[in-house]
């Protein structure tokens, strides 16, 4: 075979090896597989694994989650990466899906480039949570007493560059706020050491977890991270309407699905309307509550872009504050 044949053959191959993979009219017809980047038991796990089996009735046939946790979630994503684009290998991914790669420096799993969005969820704010022995009524107050003295106050996170210290940072640099940060490994130990009096604040992500403690008064909850207050905590204000400097601040945590790129349009159709008749589902919906979780009431296209926006505004934000995972 001469040089430029073999060019050519190669060529035809990767071209092949790039293309889409054509809509099966019998999707699906065996088990999905989805892959969630965090341990059993957390916010995401709790939430996907409900929807997760209203959606296998509505697709007929089995959804099997998997957790890769590792790397903030990246290493998930990588194996969604490698996965066939056809529908039956998903990622139920957080929005660490747009704040692991840059603090990793793996641009190649960004969602903007690397997967496309197969459905959106729901969102979830996170709350300011204080001891519930400190002299404090408000955002506001706690801020001013951080802001004169700022080697007093510890903040605690589930880790380095996770979602709720990111959050806490931003927050921060708004106000111009300092701090001491403890990094815990998960949002469960920070929790506890708030409970007790050893840390002084933090943005827990987990309502499950953190509602019994802020029914029993062991934390007090100062606010959410949303711009509208949520519906499982309606006496606790938002951030932007109990803080200067802070209106109009909108964040929380969300969670989508994902496929591989590639996946054709047919198949990603049939995934959303299975998400979307679930979320209509009278128990799905109590279950929702009880985790803090609002609907994005976002179509693909639309959550395409918010997803965009997303990876966009903390890669930045990771890039600023020269961040990197450990």
């Amino acid at each position: 075979m001469t040089n430029s044949k073999l060019i050519a053959s190669v060529f035809t191959v990767l071209l092949l090896g790039c293309a889409p993979v054509k809509a099966d009219p019998q999707f699906p017809n065996r088990s999905i597989t989805v892959l969630i980047g965090f341990a059993p038991g957390g916010p995401t796990d709790a939430i996907g694994r409900v929807l997760f089996r209203q959606m296998s009735q509505e697709l007929t046939v089995p959804m099997v989650v998997e957790n890769k946790p590792g790397a903030g979630g990246n290493l998930a994503a990588q194996e969604l990466l490698r996965a066939k684009p056809d529908g039956y290998t998903l990622l139920y991914g957080s929005s660490s899906i747009t704040t692991a790669p840059p603090l990793a420096g793996r641009e190649d799993l960004s969602p903007k480039t690397a997967f496309v969005v197969a459905g959106c969820s729901v969102m979830v704010p996170l709350i300011l949570l204080i001891n519930k022995s400190m002299n404090v009524k408000t955002s506001q107050e706690l801020f001013d007493l951080i802001k004169a003295q700022p080697d007093k106050y510890f903040l605690g996170s589930s880790g380095n560059g996770a979602m709720d210290h990111l959050i806490a940072l931003d927050v921060a640099s708004r106000l111009d706020l300092k701090f001491q940060h403890v990094p815990y490994k998960g949002n469960g130990p920070a929790l506890t050491d708030v409970a007790a009096g050893n840390i002084t604040f933090m943005y827990a992500g987990a309502f499950n977890s953190a509602l019994p403690f802020i029914k029993s008064g062991q934390v007090k909850a100062l606010a959410v991270t949303s711009e509208k207050r949520s519906t499982s905590l309606p006496d606790v204000p938002s951030l932007s309407e109990s803080v200067k400097g802070l209106a109009g601040f909108n964040t929380s945590t969300w969670q989508v699905i994902l496929a591989p790129k590639g996946t054709d349009e047919v198949t990603l159709a049939k995934l959303d309307m299975a998400l979307r008749r679930s979320m209509t589902d009278a128990k799905v919906l109590e279950s929702f509550r009880y985790q803090g979780a609002e609907l994005l009431n976002l179509d693909r296209k639309q959550c395409q872009r918010f997803v965009n926006d997303e990876s966009d505004r903390w890669s930045a934000t990771v890039k600023s504050l020269n961040l990197k995972s450990e």
